[in-house]
């Protein structure tokens, strides 16, 4: 994970049509799609398990980036732990300088599955404390991820291939299940510790 700059961020998104505003947001710079807004559950461990279904919206691609905008203001120790989980060290987040996190995605399996879970934990983060930010990733055409104030927001260029509504109404109907992705994650780290027993 690296933090970029509002240029380099840029660079990155104007290949898919979209931009850093003025807010800090992600917003579209050509077509404007259609959304979908949704309120996500308030108990810890359902809403753990909805940030992890959505997180599977986005499609896989070379690269992902999480984007905070300027409503999101934290507290000491909410930008403590903020930092603690996203650099796993003693470094201070500094939401002045930081807003703009790259995730990128190579041959890694383990190492793309940890992304990936990073980057379903910051929408669970952002969920919880009811912050704004924003997801898109290379693989995806036209999809933004929007979370602000307990809503997860999915927008989309193309309406027939909109899947929100699908992944949706499977979290209501199996809310305690986990999405099949982290199924497969838990599966093969369960089989790993076998193996190195």
């Amino acid at each position: 994970m690296k933090c970029l700059t509002k240029q380099i961020a840029n660079a990155y998104l104007n290949s898919m049509d979209m931009e850093i505003g003025e807010w800090n947001q992600i917003q579209e710079t050509g077509q404007k799609g259609s959304w979908i807004n949704y309120k996500a559950p308030r108990d810890a461990n359902s809403l753990r398990r909805f940030s992890e279904h959505v997180a599977s919206w986005l499609p896989s691609g070379s690269w992902k980036i999480f984007q905070i905008d300027n409503s999101t203001s934290l507290d000491a120790v909410e930008e403590f732990l903020l930092g603690r989980f996203l650099f796993s060290s003693d470094r201070i987040l500094d939401l002045t300088q930081s807003r703009t996190f790259l995730f990128e995605f190579g041959d890694d399996t383990e190492e793309n599955e940890n992304s990936e879970m990073v980057i379903a934990h910051l929408i669970y983060f952002f969920l919880l404390f009811e912050c704004h930010g924003y997801v898109v990733s290379s693989g995806g055409d036209g999809q933004i991820l929007g979370v602000q104030d307990g809503y997860a927001i999915f927008i989309s260029k193309d309406e027939d291939s909109f899947s929100a509504k699908r992944l949706l109404q499977k979290f209501e109907d199996r809310p305690e299940q986990y999405p099949e992705w982290v199924g497969c994650l838990v599966a093969r780290r369960q089989q790993k510790k076998l193996d190195n027993c």
